[in-house]
C-alpha cells in the first residue's frame, strides 16, 4: 500500500503494513509492530509526558517500560526499519510518514525510552490535530523576581517551591510549613547555603541534575585547602568552592569556579544559588525551547516578552549566562564564540509557557509549544 503524509487509513490497514506474521508489542498507549521489512506505530492523539505519541513537530516519543525484545528491534542486532507512524482520529488513522530513531533509554532487560525523528515535520495546523493543545495549568509565579535585589534567601525560597516539588520525607523542624534547620548542617556553612539545604532536605531535585550542589556531609576541601567544595559539574571538569579558615565569618563569601584555576563568579553564594537553580530549571525542564545560532539583535525581542533576572552574568569564567524568565519559564542566554550569535536554551513547566515565543523569528532547533 502506498501513503502519502496526511493519508487516512483504518488501524487495520495502518498494523498491516508491518506484514503477516509481524511481532507486536504495546507500550506506552501505543501498537508497535515490527515485520520483515516494515515496522508500524499507532498512538492515540493527545499531549502527555508519560504516555507515546507526538511530541514536538520534529518528534515522536514511544514510552516504555517495554520488552528487551522492543528495545532490540529499534537499536540492537534484530534492529528493524524505520517505522511508519500513524496517530488515532476519530476512529481512523491519519499517517505522519517514517520516523527514525535518535536517542533512548533501554538496558539488557527493559526497553525504556525511544525518541523517533519524524522525517516530515508537521505544520502548526496538523500539530494541533495529532497533539490537541492540553488546557494549560496553573505556572510557576514571578513573585520571586521582586526579592532578588533586597533578600535574595527569600527570593530562592519562592523560586524553589514553585519550580521544584517536595518529594522528600526527611523531617525539619523549627519552621512554618515544617521546613528548619536540617541536623547534619554544621554550624560554620554559611547562611545561604545552610537556608538551601533546609529547602532540599524536602526538595532533593534543588540539589542538581545537569549540575550539583553536594549534600552538607559531601563538602571537602579543595587541593589547596583553603576553600570548601559545594559543587561540581556533570563530567567533573570543573567545582565550585567558597573560602574557608576556621572561625570564618564571612556571611556571605565569594565563590571560586576552580578549572585549571580558580577564577571567582560575579555574583556571592546567596547570588550563586539562584543561579544554579534557574540554569537547573533551564536544562532539565520537561519542555524546551533551544537554538544555537540566534542573532545577537534578537535579543530585545526576547526581552519584549520576558523579564530580565538583576544579576551579574552566572558562569562568568566560562561561558557568562544571563537569565530572562515569565512565569513558568526560564532563558539560559549566552554569547557564542561568533560575537554576533547567541546560544539560547528556554526551559518551561508547561508547553503553554512558550507560546509567547511563536512569533519571534528565531531558527529553533527544537521548540516543544
Amino acid at each position: 500500500m502506498y501513503l502519502t503524509c496526511l493519508d487516512l487509513v483504518d488501524e487495520a490497514e495502518a498494523l498491516a503494513l508491518a506484514g503477516p506474521g509481524a511481532e507486536v508489542f504495546t507500550v506506552g498507549g501505543a501498537v508497535v509492530a515490527f515485520g520483515a521489512a516494515e515496522s508500524v506505530v499507532v498512538a492515540d492523539a493527545g499531549d502527555s509526558v508519560t504516555a507515546s505519541g507526538v511530541w514536538n513537530s520534529r518528534e515522536f516519543r514511544l514510552h516504555g517500560p517495554g520488552p528487551a525484545g522492543l528495545a532490540s528491534r529499534i537499536w540492537g542486532a534484530d534492529r528493524r526499519p524505520s517505522p511508519h507512524v500513524f496517530i488515532r482520529l476519530a476512529g481512523t488513522c491519519v499517517y505522519l510518514g517514517t520516523a527514525r530513531p535518535v536517542r533512548g533509554e533501554h538496558s539488557d532487560d527493559a526497553f525504556m525510552f525511544c525518541v523517533l525523528s519524524l522525517d516530515s515535520p508537521l505544520d502548526q495546523e496538523v500539530l494541533d490535530r495529532v497533539r490537541p493543545p492540553a488546557p494549560p495549568p496553573a505556572l510557576p509565579g514571578l513573585e520571586w523576581l521582586d526579592h532578588v535585589h533586597t533578600d535574595r534567601g527569600r527570593a530562592l525560597e519562592l523560586f524553589a517551591k514553585g519550580w521544584f516539588p517536595v518529594t522528600g520525607t526527611e523531617e525539619t523542624e523549627g519552621a512554618e510549613g515544617g521546613e528548619g534547620p536540617v541536623a547534619d548542617v554544621p554550624g560554620s556553612v554559611p547562611w545561604a547555603l545552610a537556608d538551601f539545604y533546609r529547602l532540599a532536605a524536602r526538595r532533593p531535585a534543588l540539589l542538581g541534575r545537569q549540575n550539583t550542589i553536594l549534600p552538607a556531609g559531601g563538602l571537602r576541601p579543595d587541593e589547596s585547602a583553603e576553600r570548601l567544595v559545594f559543587g561540581v559539574e556533570n563530567q567533573g571538569c570543573w567545582t565550585w568552592s567558597y573560602p574557608w579558615q576556621p572561625g570564618a565569618t564571612d556571611a556571605d563569601p565569594t565563590v571560586w569556579f576552580e578549572d585549571d584555576r580558580p577564577m571567582p563568579e560575579q555574583e556571592p553564594l546567596s547570588g550563586f544559588l539562584l543561579q544554579f537553580l534557574l540554569h537547573e530549571a533551564a536544562l532539565t525542564a520537561p519542555y524546551l525551547a533551544t537554538s544555537q545560532d540566534v542573532p545577537r539583535d534578537s535579543l530585545p525581542a526576547f526581552e519584549d516578552c520576558l523579564r530580565r533576572v538583576p544579576l551579574r552574568p552566572f558562569l562568568s569564567p566560562l561561558a557568562p549566562t544571563d537569565f530572562l524568565v515569565a512565569p513558568g519559564l526560564v532563558a539560559d542566554i549566552t554569547p557564542d564564540w561568533d560575537e554576533t550569535r547567541l546560544q539560547v536554551w528556554i526551559g518551561a513547566t508547561h508547553r503553554s509557557a512558550l507560546d509567547p515565543l511563536r512569533r519571534l523569528d528565531i531558527p529553533w532547533r527544537t521548540f516543544d509549544g
